[in-house]
């Protein structure tokens, strides 16, 4: 039996944060991660994608998700605008993850080629394009390309450096530590999971839940009877879109280093080598082209579920798909622009990037980031995030999860 201030089951953007912050505010906490450690360069091995009506990708790992994104870091006004009308105001901790995480608009000469040529196309169409911002050291950035595949320049900041920096502050780390079992004794809480086989059990004053929007309602289930936990599942399905032309590849340089803002959906410079296979199945001959390419992001309703057994259930209703086929339509025209023959267009299959929202802030936790009826629970990760969204995430969950790890700090005082 371990005994601490704190449990916080989760290791990536929000699990990361939240444990930095409480280790620096002197409480003694322990991260529990049911993946262990990934090589930065192979972070790719760390991906565990669920398979429902939607593939929805994630990452395990110490770390999580966080080592395969692609380092981008934003948060829009209207979103600031709605989490403070659910009485949550985000500005303080989202200026403090920035200072934290060095965010940044990419630079001028870090811009890859494709993105400037996507930029002066979109702009030379009358639409406004605004660089992404990232968290990177891009003093050290190869411009590879393989930003979802793992960085082997070390140049991504991501969780990792989070927690590396929390246990020079005392935090523990427990990795492969899979929490599957949450009760209560005597007043404390009580984790129970399996380490390599044998059976581990933390007694904690305050149990923070950052497994993910997938996982967090299955844990938080065992101790808060609310039917509302898992529901409204978002994934911010996403389909990239492109084909062969005579200027500079999609594939090299940071990806999605620059966006366009449709409201509900996003367009963004983005390769995947699924392209490739479809474009063969298309029989589209490359020869010497190369491929221009971008990712139509959609903020969809959150019609899904996460079922207590843990049965993942995405679905995209009909607003949802006349959403992503207004915005595949917008990328086919900026793709002709780019040079892009029509027939040789062609478009991977809908996957799910960002799950969120079952346990949604005003649904499920009260708008003081506590769970009525459920003392000494809470929630850091995109769970809390009610849909629709259809944007990166990482700031936004870093600055609500160091929002909940203040409020925990509260909690125990």
């Amino acid at each position: 039996m371990i005994s601490t201030d704190v449990l916080v089951v989760g290791s990536g953007a929000g699990g990361s944060v939240a444990s930095l912050e409480l280790v620096s505010q002197n409480f003694e906490a322990v991260l529990a991660e049911a993946g262990g450690d990934v090589d930065l360069e192979r972070a790719r091995s760390g991906y565990s994608p669920v398979t429902s009506s939607i593939e929805i990708l994630r990452g395990e790992g110490l770390g999580g998700t966080t080592l395969v994104s692609m380092g981008n870091m934003l948060v829009t006004e209207d979103v600031i605008e709605r989490f403070k009308g659910l009485g949550v105001d985000l500005t303080a901790e989202i200026r403090e993850v920035c200072e934290l995480t060095s965010v940044s608009k990419v630079p001028e000469d870090k811009l890859p080629p494709f993105a400037k040529k996507f930029i002066d196309v979109a702009e030379g169409t009358g639409l406004k394009t605004k660089v992404m911002p990232k968290s990177i050291y891009f003093d050290r950035c190869i411009g590879c390309g393989r930003c979802a595949y793992g960085c082997p320049a070390k140049a991504k900041i991501s969780a990792l450096d989070l927690i590396k920096a929390g246990m020079q502050r005392g935090l523990k780390v427990l990795t492969r530590f899979r929490v599957d079992k949450l009760h209560r004794r005597q007043g404390k809480l009580i984790a129970e999971g399996l380490v390599d086989g044998n059976r581990l059990k933390v007694e904690c004053r305050a149990l923070v839940l950052a497994a993910g929007a997938l996982e967090t309602p299955k844990l938080l289930a065992q101790l808060h009877d609310d039917e509302s936990v898992g529901r409204n599942l978002f994934v911010d399905p996403f389909v990239t879109i492109g084909g062969p032309y005579d200027g500079p590849p999609s594939s090299e340089g940071i990806q999605m280093a620059a966006y366009i803002d449709f409201g509900d959906f996003m367009l963004s410079p983005h390769y995947t080598g699924l392209l490739q296979f479809q474009l063969a199945a298309k029989g589209v001959d490359l020869g010497s082209r190369r491929i221009a390419s971008m990712m139509v992001k959609v903020a969809d309703e959150g019609k899904g579920v996460v079922w207590p057994d843990g049965v993942v259930e995405t679905r995209m209703t009909r607003r949802d798909l006349r959403v992503l086929e207004r915005g595949v339509e917008k990328a086919k025209e900026l793709l002709i622009e780019l040079g892009v023959k029509e027939n040789e267009i062609a478009m991977t299959h809908v996957r799910g990037a960002h799950p969120g929202g079952t346990a949604a802030i005003g649904r499920v936790v009260s708008r003081d980031l506590t769970i009525a009826g459920c003392d000494g629970v809470f929630v850091a990760d995109a769970s809390l995030i009610p849909p629709p969204l259809g944007k990166p995430p990482i700031l936004l969950v870093m600055s609500l999860a160091m929002k909940v790890a203040r409020r925990v700090c509260e909690y125990l005082r």
